[in-house]
């Protein structure tokens, strides 16, 4: 199962989405209200894109892995809060929660493809 997020247009909306939600933002002490709608935003951005990609809304009877692809400006290791309100938005959607009896992996890598890639894999058994 795979989606896909849009960035914001042009380079400077690329470059203004990075510097809002990438991890450095929450470490120099965001505060709660503005990660309060950080985290609104990303979740209505990774339900749009879910249902674009006719994702039905219906839990899952198996763990899964999910992977991050990203084509931005940030470190691989500063997407942390992005997948993480995305992660958020497929509970209840399509994860029944994100214990580690539902969700046993999450990983993050860099690609070129102009957009966020999501994929959601089962998990193969208890060591994955």
């Amino acid at each position: 199962m795979t989606f896909t997020i849009p960035y914001p247009s042009g380079k400077r909306g690329k470059v203004g989405f990075c510097r809002r939600f990438g991890l450095n933002a929450y470490y120099a002490g965001k505060p709660w209200p503005a990660r309060k709608r950080d985290a609104d935003e990303l979740h209505s951005m990774a339900l749009a894109a879910m249902r674009k990609a006719n994702i039905p809304k219906k839990l899952l009877d198996c763990p899964v892995k999910v992977k991050f692809y990203w084509d931005d400006g940030l470190d691989v290791d500063n997407h942390a809060v992005i997948g993480k309100c995305v992660v958020d938005a497929m509970k209840g959607y399509i994860l029944h929660d994100d214990r580690r009896k539902w969700l046993r992996g999450v990983s993050h890598e860099m690609w070129g493809g102009g957009c966020i890639r999501v994929e959601i894999l089962e998990a193969q058994d208890d060591r994955e």
